[in-house]
């Protein structure tokens, strides 16, 4: 499970960012006390500090790689149309569904 944003900028906040006024593993011990059930490492503070430093915020970017073709409306419009007919031939729910047919 990831961190939300807010707990990424209480550990900014928690190493006193800027003034440095607490180490990695002293923040990792304070948070991990906080959040008893969602435990954190040195090095996940590691990472998070050094994400700020290079792009200026806590939050995930975008990963490479290809995007999704199906949003999850359509692809529970599918899913319906499916279980509705559970029979019905995969072309002919592609028919159905022609807004997908060339991404199914």
């Amino acid at each position: 499970m990831s961190l939300s944003d807010t707990q990424r900028i209480e550990i900014l906040i928690l190493l006193g960012y800027g003034d440095k006024t607490r180490t990695q593993k002293q923040v990792c011990e304070i948070f991990n006390t906080k959040y008893s059930d969602r435990r954190i490492s040195q090095s996940t503070v590691s990472r998070i500090e050094n994400k700020f430093c290079e792009f200026g915020n806590v939050t995930d970017i975008p990963k490479s790689g290809r995007k999704r073709i199906l949003d999850d409306e359509q692809k529970l419009d599918i899913l319906l149309d499916i279980q509705d007919n559970p029979h019905k031939p995969t072309r002919q729910v592609a028919a159905d569904n022609d807004d997908f047919t060339h991404k199914l």
